[in-house]
């Protein structure tokens, strides 16, 4: 596996555990559902920031006003109470999900390997499959 698929799988496990606390009866020291949606912010933030590029050619403005566009939204996710936090935040990794898939096919993004995406694809289901189950938990 490489170490980006390797990386990506892990950055899964504080989604689990944040989201197995949140859901047990028990008395933790901190917010649980509060921490999922952190880090699950914290997260489409990161993912979005990877539509930047380093070149300050016009074609790539579109990406960086859109990779700041879901870190908003990323960012309103932390102001609301936990159920809208979670649509919200679903909404957007399927959405981000899906303009990166676009990119691809357009070929603007040609460098993208097949399996990257299909990770993506795998991770981003993962994603909203929890926060639709905490939608339901919580």
């Amino acid at each position: 596996m490489k170490m980006w698929q390797t990386l990506a799988y892990m950055g899964l496990i504080p989604f689990i555990v944040s989201f197995y606390l949140s859901i047990q009866n028990m008395d933790w020291s901190i917010d649980t559902k509060q921490l999922f949606i952190a880090y699950s912010a914290i997260i489409l933030s990161f993912v979005a920031g990877s539509l930047w590029q380093a070149s300050e050619q016009k074609k790539h403005h579109n990406k960086q006003v859109i990779s700041n566009i879901f870190s908003l939204f990323a960012f309103l996710a932390l102001l609301v109470n936990y159920h809208l936090a979670l649509i919200i935040l679903a909404i957007n990794y399927l959405l981000l999900f899906l303009y990166e898939s676009k990119l691809v096919k357009l070929n603007k993004q040609c460098h993208i390997h097949p399996a990257y995406m299909r990770m993506r694809f795998q991770v981003t289901l993962i994603v909203i499959l929890l926060h639709s189950a905490a939608y339901l938990l919580w």
